[in-house]
């Protein structure tokens, strides 16, 4: 059977497979001898102003790789772990193109210290912007995505802070946005990680270094044009 990069097994909308979270401002670690999962560490602080999205983890795909010829699927878009695949190299045909009126519908896929591309579930957006546009940054429905961006850490760079025994460092990331039909490219930057506080969990095995990430607002000031931008014609 020819690879398709099509996801290993389903997986459930807006759910993590993260390792158990301990209480707030509470360090611990939690052994499981079945799974081996990593324990994670918390520490406390302000929640408000940071990304709110939460993340469903996609596995890597051993084939489409960044980079390289994109590589298309034979099987259709089934959920929100085939759209972070769009960020290893793999793209949809049959998936909606971008094209037309917008909004057009977009999902985040964010890779940090981690090897796998976590999908965001949900981006905090201004309060003040329509109902339509809204739902397009919170596709209830991974079929209906046009647009896939795609955050990869590239690098860390100066210390900002200390936090517990690791270093938060300046961290820079690639941004890409992709159309999911086609794996075209319609946008590749670096930009910096603008949260400059400690994270509130930290996985335990990340070591001494944690990268400062890329807030909801920020990807929301760059990326909102190419969701509520009006196309004439589908390029092909």
């Amino acid at each position: 059977m020819p690879d398709t990069g099509a996801p290993a097994g389903p997986q459930r909308e807006g759910t993590a497979r993260w390792p158990a979270f301990l209480v707030h401002g509470v360090l611990a670690t939690a052994v499981l001898a079945c799974l081996g999962t990593a324990a994670v560490q918390v520490f406390g602080g302000d929640t408000s102003s940071g990304p709110v999205g939460s993340f469903v983890p996609v596995q890597p795909s051993a084939s489409a790789q960044p980079g390289k010829t994109p590589k298309a699927s034979s099987l259709p878009v089934r959920g929100s772990d085939d759209l972070g695949r769009v960020c290893e190299g793999w793209f949809y045909p049959d998936s909606p193109r971008y094209s037309g009126r917008g909004p057009h519908r977009i999902a985040i896929g964010v890779r940090g210290q981690e090897p796998f591309y976590r999908v965001k579930a949900a981006v905090d957006v201004p309060h003040t912007v329509k109902r339509a546009v809204r739902e397009a940054w919170m596709p209830d429905d991974a079929t209906e995505a046009e647009l896939v961006a795609c955050v990869t850490l590239a690098r860390t760079g100066a210390q900002v802070t200390t936090c517990g025994k690791a270093a938060l460092k300046r961290g820079v990331y690639v941004l890409a946005l992709h159309e999911v039909a086609t794996g075209r490219r319609l946008l590749r930057r670096e930009v910096n990680g603008d949260v400059l506080r400690c994270p509130n969990v930290i996985p335990l095995g990340a070591g001494d270094t944690i990268p400062t990430t890329v807030s909801d607002g920020f990807l929301y000031s760059v990326l909102d044009r190419y969701v509520t931008r009006k196309l004439t014609v589908s390029r092909r």
